[in-house]
């Protein structure tokens, strides 16, 4: 107990309280850009008939969403059959062109409100699992706010490209160059 009281005097752990605190503040001043950009993507990609869900969009077995353990059940699809729309996968395939790795995350995202909800469509982009109960961009973490950034296309002509990928190491940088050394 007397360790917990000196949280505050350490300087590491204030260190992380100050990350802790910019990612926050970065991500809140991310939202109304991003949210705006959202609604424009939203209309290039086009709308939904607004009646097929995810599992009827995708053929089984996609993977890595298709594991089927028994021959005659997919844990994704359940009882839902692949079936084609049209309307539906135009903007299936509209949100695969606009993904920078044509890989959406299709878990996430509700293909019944693709015609009503852009934030439905930028849950494609974030990343694979974990975000399908996040219900906006207010409530989506830094990671997944730098994830639609990265993944969707769309960004790279909103932003600078230098923000888009990464500096190549310093080579001064004991830790850079460890990774570097590691990546060639």
């Amino acid at each position: 107990m007397a360790a917990s009281t000196n949280v505050f005097t350490n300087n590491e752990t204030n260190n992380w309280f100050k990350a802790c605190l910019a990612l926050n503040i970065t991500k809140e001043g991310l939202a109304n850009f991003l949210v705006s950009e959202l609604q424009k993507v939203h209309v290039t990609v086009g709308s939904s008939c607004g009646n097929c869900c995810i599992e009827t969009l995708i053929p089984c077995p996609t993977q890595p969403y298709c594991s089927k353990l028994k021959k005659s059940y997919c844990p994704f699809h359940k009882s839902q059959k692949p079936q084609q729309c049209f309307t539906c996968d135009k903007v299936k395939k509209n949100i695969t062109s606009n993904h920078r790795y044509n890989n959406p995350s299709w878990r996430n995202t509700d293909a019944k409100k693709w015609a009503s909800d852009y934030w439905e469509i930028g849950k494609c982009f974030l990343p694979p699992d974990g975000y399908s109960s996040v219900l906006s961009v207010q409530e989506s973490d830094f990671n997944g706010v730098i994830s639609i950034l990265l993944n969707c296309t769309h960004f790279q002509n909103c932003l600078s490209p230098s923000c888009l990928s990464p500096p190549p190491p310093n080579k001064q940088c004991p830790l850079e160059m460890v990774f570097f050394k590691q990546e060639v």
